[in-house]
Formats: structure tokens, C-alpha cells, sequence
């Protein structure tokens, strides 16, 4: 099981880090504890970002930053330049920090907000003794005490494995890959960049649901869109896939379904709903899905 989450993990991971590979938005944040008084900050740059990334951003907060008004009312820990993917903070108290890094540009701060992409959605806190905590030393057979340094504390052995902030969680819906919680305050918004706005106005529907199909998952599927997706009435094929896809269907309809799913979500205007469904098929449909995402992403930094 854990060798499986490691897998799903990494493919989404992967699958961040390749959709936004031309977008000033780092990916991958991670927030390791690493001693009773540093937590220590990984990421990773996207390549050939338009516009350049010049440096970065690091915030830290005690709740989840969700929000480029929330972003606002907090001051940077320090800038660094665009050159370097880690960071160690350093703290004072046992209290659960939430982090986010921001690029700045040759245009200006991209402050796009992303959770688990380029902020974390689980607290994390320096490392502390507790009962959970055994340090490892060699066996004694002559009850002397052993000579040395004292161990680390962040190499102390753990009974239970510590929560790896910021990986997404997988659950058995796996259209909720955030939880409704972050997805409804994931608010974005770019507010000091200048980007050019690349919006799909035509609705796209694949070849196989063009026509009235006999039965099956195929058939309930064509009634949804006919109902309400081509009539654009979003938010009732927002609920209807939503509940169709609460059940298990077939490979190839799910994938479209998830597709379709997105596209509502994108011409609702919820943007960063869409992206995470576009993720989800961009094994399946990738340069379809890669032109989606681009266009969320473009949206998010554009006001209407």
C-alpha cells in the first residue's frame, strides 16, 4: 500500500510539475521538520517560465495562505534568487507553520496560489521529544556507558512515520484530490502581473458522445451532456457529473467524464477546479489537456 501512494504521489507530482512547466509557478513544495528548531523547504522551478523567474518569494503563516489578500498582509521571510530550490527556516515555538513561495518576474510577482503546488495544506512543526520518539544505539554487553557526540535530534527513529507535509492525500474519490475544505478557499490571483489572456470560448466534445449510444455508461453520459452541458448550464453538469463519477465506470468514460467535468468547471469560472481536473487525464488526452491548462492558468492571472 505505501509503495502505491508512493506511486500515485509521484504521478501527480510529475503531473503538476509538466503543466505548469512554462508558468512562473514553482511546484512539488515540501516542509520537512529536521530538528527541534529548523523546518526545512523544498522545491522545484519550472522550466523556460515565461516571463523569467528572477527569485523567490518565501511566507510563512499559522493557517493555510489560500489567498492573495491573505498573501498581502504578510511579509516575506527572505528573498532568494532564482538559483536556489531550498531553504531552512528557523523557529522559536512547537507551533504548526504553513509555508508558500511565490516567483517574482522580470513582469512583476506572479502570485498565483496553488495548494499543495507551491503551498502547503498541512501544518508542519519543528521536531520535538516525545514518547514517540526512541534514539537507536549499538547494544552494550559491559553496561559502559558509549563515548560520542550526542545524536541529532532529527535523526532520532520514529515508532510512527512523521506526515509528509504537502503531498497531496489520496482518497477513494479521487476527484477530491484536496478536499472540499482547500478547494473552496483555493482563491488565486495575480494580482501584480500582466498576462495576455488566452480564453476558449467553443465548447469541446469527443467524437464517441456526438451520438445517442445504445446503453451503458455511454448512454448516461450523453444524457448529462445533452441536458445541461451543451445548454451551458454549468453548475447543473458540475453536480451531475460530479455524482456521476461518484460511481465506478469504465476507464474510457471516466476519463472523458473527468474532461467534461473540467471544461464546466472552467466556464464557470472556477479556474483552478478545472486545472485539477485536466490533471487527472493528462495521461490520456495530453495535448488537449496541456492547451486547457495553459488557458486556466492564463485566466487566473487575468481579470475579466
Amino acid at each position: 500500500m505505501k509503495k502505491i501512494l508512493a506511486l500515485l504521489t509521484f504521478f501527480m507530482t510529475c503531473s503538476l510539475f509538466f503543466a505548469q512547466s512554462s508558468r512562473p509557478v514553482v511546484s512539488e513544495i515540501n516542509a520537512i521538520p529536521k530538528s527541534n528548531k529548523t523546518i526545512k523547504l523544498t522545491w522545484k522551478a519550472p522550466q523556460n517560465s515565461t516571463p523569467e523567474i528572477t527569485g523567490f518569494l518565501i511566507f510563512r503563516d499559522i493557517k493555510p495562505i489560500t489567498s492573495s489578500q491573505q498573501l498581502s498582509t504578510l511579509k516575506p521571510l527572505i528573498k532568494l534568487d532564482s538559483e536556489t530550490f531550498t531553504y531552512m527556516d528557523t523557529l522559536s515555538d512547537s507551533r504548526e507553520y504553513y509555508f508558500c513561495i511565490i516567483c517574482t518576474t522580470t513582469n512583476g510577482t506572479y502570485n498565483v496560489i496553488l495548494p499543495s503546488v507551491n503551498t502547503t495544506v498541512n501544518g508542519a512543526r519543528v521536531a520535538t521529544a516525545n514518547t514517540d520518539e526512541k534514539v537507536i544505539t549499538p547494544p552494550s554487553t559491559n553496561n559502559k556507558k558509549i563515548s560520542g557526540p550526542e545524536p541529532d535530534p532529527s535523526e532520532k527513529m520514529r515508532d510512527i512515520p512523521l506526515p509528509t507535509p504537502g503531498l497531496i492525500e489520496v482518497t477513494k474519490n479521487k476527484q477530491n484530490i484536496l478536499g472540499p475544505k482547500a478547494m473552496e478557499q483555493a482563491k488565486t490571483l495575480g494580482s501584480k502581473y500582466t498576462g495576455t489572456s488566452n480564453r476558449i470560448t467553443k465548447l469541446f466534445i469527443f467524437e464517441n458522445d456526438l451520438i445517442c449510444p445504445e446503453g451503458g455508461d455511454d448512454y448516461y453520459l450523453f444524457k448529462i451532456l445533452k441536458s445541461s452541458f451543451v445548454k451551458k448550464n454549468f453548475k447543473a453538469s458540475i453536480d451531475e457529473l460530479t455524482d456521476f463519477l461518484s460511481i465506478h465506470r469504465s476507464p474510457e468514460v471516466t476519463s472523458r467524464a473527468t474532461f467534461y467535468l473540467g471544461e464546466s468547471y472552467y466556464f464557470a469560472k472556477e479556474y483552478e477546479k478545472a486545472v485539477f481536473q485536466f490533471l487527472q487525464v493528462q495521461e490520456q488526452f495530453p495535448e488537449l489537456s496541456k492547451k486547457w491548462i495553459d488557458s486556466s492558468l492564463d485566466m487566473i492571472t487575468v481579470k475579466d
